[in-house]
């Protein structure tokens, strides 16, 4: 969980700003956003609420997994007033049972943020820092190596706990885990509660996991691993290479300290990014320190096609950039950078394709799939405005779009209606900004391909088969009449597409 973070600005940048304002003073880009080009299922995006012991308020319940606008309260009792993030992924720690006549479990406070959290419509998780010191060959919870080989004792054991942590925390607190992760950061030992995991004992522990949680009824919440330091490290490939065992894991899962954004094999499972943050170093809650992570985000859902994506922490625990607010409880630029796509991106929206003219601005876009709803957000990480176009295909937007910004004066700010010509927008996006835009796609007509000019002698009959294609967002029936037509002339309905002229 440590890492050092850099923004980067190129060369490229300043190149773009110098050539958008010799055109005319205002940098010009377009893109295109192809409703039908499909890319992956967004799961979500969270944060952790890992060794925080604090008593958690519904105000911070708010800020973070819903959409209210409310009024929280800091560590040294100011108020200050929030616009709700919309969360919805929640990481919390598992703790190690003391004896093994014990299970795992977690603190008090946390179990009430996961009530809240998932009162507001949150999955929530959870990820071990260490097993049992019985399960490991150093009897401390910092550092040391796992025990666990085969069916040994100590895999069966320990898979039995997990298991009844998940079946106690749904059937004592009501709390439905959506999916256990096998340990954090299993490649490094820390002076903090850690464990050294190999790729072999992952293999073998599903083995044991699985079935363990078959018994105890928790089946449904997923496996997740192997949640290791770095990026693409390639923990998980033992386990996912075995036929027989993969099928029992649900979720790949990386950090992203020191490891880039590499593309990872796909597995035909679903792939989490679940902690980054950077550690050390001054406190920045600025505009500039959140374009960075805009740029991060953007990244990881465009390279490697994350289905979700975490911070570290909710609330910091330390005076540096560890969490989305600092260590007074008071939100940094970065948590409402992050909500511009966790508000309006739900579970469930799919990444849609834009190919953008330009290097910037950097450009995502997403639709639900249970309605017509999509987002565009839009961040313009330079230090000029531009004039941005963003046109559709394959779906037209009828009236207006709505319109949100975090800047350096606003944070999600909703602003006026974008109005909208069907196939386009324009929009002048400010220097150092995110914007979302939301709206509704529409149908369009459906069209008849043009038919060739015909001649034929008099008396015989003309037949003339006529092809309509309708490309709405969902299937219809397309019904054909005939409209002053020659006498005796008939249309005959083919099928959904094609009708008979004659």
């Amino acid at each position: 969980m440590r890492n050092r973070f850099q923004m980067r600005v190129g060369v490229m940048l300043f190149a773009f700003i110098l050539a958008g304002l010799a055109a005319g003073g205002l940098a010009q880009s377009s893109c295109l956003v192809d409703w039908n080009n499909v890319h992956q299922r967004i799961d979500g995006f969270g944060a952790s609420s890992a060794f925080t012991e604090f008593t958690w308020t519904t105000a911070q319940a708010d800020m973070f997994f819903s959409t209210n606008n409310g009024t929280g309260l800091s560590q040294n009792g100011t108020n200050f007033s929030f616009t709700g993030i919309g969360l919805s992924l929640l990481r919390t720690q598992i703790q190690p049972p003391a004896t093994t006549n014990d299970i795992a479990f977690a603190n008090t406070n946390e179990i009430a943020l996961m009530q809240m959290a998932q009162g507001r419509g949150a999955r929530v998780w959870g990820t071990p820092w260490t097993p049992p010191n019985f399960c490991k060959n150093a009897q401390t919870p910092d550092g040391g190596n796992y025990d666990g080989l085969g069916g040994n004792s100590t895999n069966q054991l320990y898979a039995r706990e997990l298991a009844g942590y998940v079946y106690n925390l749904k059937n004592t607190y009501g709390i439905n885990l959506y999916a256990i992760s096998i340990q954090n950061e299993p490649d490094i030992s820390t002076s903090y509660a850690s464990c050294v995991w190999t790729q072999h004992q992952f293999h073998d522990f599903v083995t044991n996991l699985y079935p363990a949680m078959v018994a105890s009824n928790v089946a449904s919440t997923l496996i997740m691993l192997p949640e290791d330091y770095q990026w693409e490290d390639g923990y998980y490939f033992t386990t996912m290479i075995d036929t027989n065992v993969a099928p029992d894991v649900g979720i790949i899962a990386c950090h992203n300290y020191y490891g880039g954004n590499a593309v990872i094999p796909n597995f035909g499972k679903p792939l989490w990014e679940t902690e980054v943050s950077t550690i050390g170093g001054t406190y920045d809650g600025s505009i500039g320190n959140a374009l960075g992570w805009a740029q991060r985000i953007h990244e990881f859902l465009t390279v490697p096609q994350v289905n979700a994506w975490h911070y570290w922490w909710l609330i910091s625990l330390n005076p540096d950039n560890e969490g989305l607010t600092d260590n007074n409880w008071v939100p940094a630029k970065r948590m409402y950078v992050l909500g511009q796509w966790s508000r309006f991106v739900r579970p469930n929206y799919y990444r849609i394709n834009v190919a953008n003219g330009s290097s910037h601005p950097l450009v995502t876009a997403f639709k639900d799939s249970a309605s017509p709803t999509f987002a565009i957000v839009a961040v313009n990480n330079t230090s000029s405005s531009i004039n941005q176009t963003f046109n559709f295909t394959n779906f037209l937007v009828a009236g207006s779009v709505t319109s949100w910004i975090t800047s350096a004066t606003l944070s999600l700010s909703n602003l006026p209606p974008v109005a909208v010509n069907g196939t386009s927008f324009t929009y002048t996006l400010p220097a150092s900004s995110v914007v979302t835009f939301v709206g509704q796609a529409s149908d369009g007509p459906p069209t008849l391909i043009p038919v060739a000019n015909q001649v034929i002698n008099a008396g015989v009959t003309l037949m003339v088969t006529n092809f309509a294609a309708d490309p709405d967002l969902s299937s219809e029936t397309l019904t054909f009449n005939l409209s002053n037509g020659p006498a005796n002339a008939t249309l005959t309905t083919i099928n959904a597409t094609n009708a008979m002229f004659a």
